[in-house]
């Protein structure tokens, strides 16, 4: 009798748990979520979910007409092409991924751009968030340029937002403004922030408002084939705003806001690992990391600032070495960084205080 209550039992546990595997719903995410391609070949990638496009970066040796990307997707979706299947990037190549359940798809472009683009002028930009707190985002140079827009927009729907298009531009139809806004009370955290300063960088945001020095993620890989960097050169202008004030908000006489414009290159580790370092805010300015830096400042602006049409300045800023390239140990990331407000990312700062930036490049000598 024991026996067979026993085999009763365990027929009503495997039926139960039967029934609760084909009751536990399919997966309705229909995304990708890594992209690489095999081989030494590969710089990296950048997902932008905003607009459902990728652009994958590779060097100079890789033959672009008959690439295979090696596509992660969410648990359970499928994609057409299939991962792995060789195709021409010569033009974008569209892939549908299909959710798990069949119910859900998203279409993506991928693109794939030889050498990583060393010149920026801030043509094309979008919108992303939700309905009711869709803020400005730079589409130029295949996303490669993130901003604090979306770290403003989880508090308030600003208008402007610090980092915006501008039709004021030395070149083209559009430029790239940052403008240092007024904050306010965070009653969640308790924490009063009194300005927003605007930002632009080469990496990725990711907002954490206890340390916002921590919200940079910066730098993009660097490719051997572009050479050497040798000077940082643009077009801006600059108006500070009328009040300086510290992170309290409290007015600091005498003192008069200033942007930053800087690029710094880093190097990172040799193997996969390395395409997922970055620095941040505090580590730009500290890390042994850092092999070469270019930056403007007040008192260097009467060496490299040259006064141009539309009433911009040009700026010609060479790059610092503490120490050379060294690709048969380490692989290398670059990043810029602009802020209407130099000390921005520590919530000090004028409101109004303006940049507006074009026509930016990094020039580079064979190595």
């Amino acid at each position: 009798m024991r026996s067979k209550s026993l085999l009763a039992l365990c027929i009503v546990i495997a039926l139960t748990l039967n029934s609760c595997i084909q009751d536990e719903p399919l997966n309705r995410e229909a995304d990708i979520t890594d992209i690489k391609v095999e081989g030494d070949t590969f710089i990296s990638s950048i997902i932008s979910e905003a607009n459902n496009e990728i652009n994958i970066f590779v060097t100079g040796k890789a033959d672009i007409t008959n690439l295979a990307p090696v596509i992660e997707l969410s648990p359970g979706a499928t994609v057409s092409p299939a991962s792995g299947v060789a195709m021409d990037f010569t033009e974008g190549q569209k892939y549908k991924v299909t959710s798990e359940d069949g119910n859900y798809s998203k279409e993506y472009t991928i693109t794939v751009t030889s050498n990583i683009d060393l010149k920026y002028d801030f043509e094309d930009w979008g919108e992303a968030g939700v309905s009711g707190r869709k803020y400005p985002i730079l589409l130029s140079n295949h996303n490669a340029w993130s901003t604090g827009n979306s770290g403003v927009a989880i508090v308030v729907n600003a208008n402007p937002y610090p980092t915006e298009k501008t039709t004021d531009s030395y070149a083209g139809t559009y430029a790239a403004r940052l403008q240092t806004i007024k904050g306010l009370y965070i009653s969640i955290t308790g924490q009063n922030i009194p300005i927003f300063a605007g930002s632009l960088f080469l990496g990725e945001f990711s907002a954490n408002i206890t340390n916002p020095l921590l919200s940079l993620k910066l730098g993009r890989m660097y490719s051997e084939t572009n050479g050497k960097p040798v000077t940082f050169t643009g077009y801006y202008k600059y108006t500070p705003g009328d009040v300086f004030t510290d992170k309290d908000g409290n007015p600091v006489a005498g003192r008069v806001d200033e942007c930053s414009i800087y690029a710094v290159i880093f190097k990172v580790s040799k193997n996969s690992s390395g395409h997922t370092e970055y620095l941040n805010g505090e580590t730009v300015s500290t890390s042994d990391k850092v092999i070469a830096r270019a930056e403007w400042s007040r008192e260097t602006s009467s060496i490299t600032d040259e006064e141009v049409n539309k009433g911009f300045y040009k700026f010609t800023i060479p790059f610092v070495y503490k120490e050379n390239f060294d690709f048969t140990k380490n692989n290398y990331k670059l990043t810029i960084v602009l802020s209407s407000s130099q000390d921005g990312n520590l919530y000090e700062g004028a409101i109004g205080s303006t940049l507006i930036v074009d026509e930016l490049e990094i020039l580079t000598e064979s190595f």
